[in-house]
């Protein structure tokens, strides 16, 4: 099948796919040698690193979205009508992540610094009771579960961009399976051991970065023979 669109349209699309090949493939490694430990007695000592580390996985998540991007782009048309509404949940679930990361590095801090045995607990599978024994955190209310909401986002936009793109078969099936198990394992993060978010941090920056690649391969400029008289 020949490409049909404007050239510009697929430097454009090259662009987007080349930009998030690194932050996608860094993102494991920020999150096991950058990010550090999840409490308290972890965190005051490298309060300023914590901080700074976390702006970084936050704009490596950024830049990694570009990929995404670059999928619909490249591929809408055999996506299907699906295409548009999984761009627009996976894009948010990935916005949505890098915007934790942000209040993470801002707030875990100084969380840390005031209340250390709230904050190890609100950190860990027990945020329910964490809750219910702290009028501080309940004083927040609603707003308080906004990043259980901002996760499940995360999970439903890379559960469907995933699901989309095994059942079109448009890439190499591992990279749908990628996309789902970095998704889920992301979206509840806090729930499981630091190696296996390290583990989902890989799933998701390998399903980007594989997929970029491809994108940049498939659509290489061709190179036009001429013909001398």
């Amino acid at each position: 099948m020949y490409n049909t669109y404007p050239a510009s349209f697929t430097r454009m699309t090259r662009l987007l796919a080349g930009v998030s090949i690194l932050p996608a493939l860094f993102l494991p490694f920020y999150e096991a040698f950058l990010h550090g430990g999840r409490r308290a007695m972890e965190i005051n000592p490298r309060a300023a690193a914590y901080m700074a580390a976390h702006m970084i996985g936050a704009y490596c998540t950024i830049l990694a979205g570009f990929g995404l991007i670059a999928i619909y782009l490249r591929y809408h048309e055999r996506m299907g009508r699906g295409a548009p509404l999984s761009l627009i949940l996976a894009l948010l679930g990935q916005i949505s992540y890098a915007g934790l990361l942000f209040i993470d590095g801002f707030f875990n801090p100084l969380f840390a610094h005031f209340d250390p045995a709230l904050q190890t607990q609100f950190h860990s599978p027990d945020f329910f009771q964490a809750v219910a024994q702290s009028p501080l955190l309940q004083s927040f209310g609603i707003a308080l579960y906004t990043p259980f909401l901002m996760s499940l986002l995360l999970i439903i936009g890379y559960g469907f961009l995933g699901i989309l793109l095994l059942l079109k078969r448009i890439f190499p099936w591992p990279i749908g399976v990628l996309f789902l198990v970095g998704g889920v394992i992301l979206g509840i993060d806090l729930m499981v051991p630091m190696w296996i978010e390290i583990a989902g941090y890989a799933a998701e920056g390998l399903a980007i970065a594989w997929s970029a690649l491809l994108i940049l391969r498939e659509s290489q400029p061709i190179a036009h023979a001429e013909f001398v008289a």
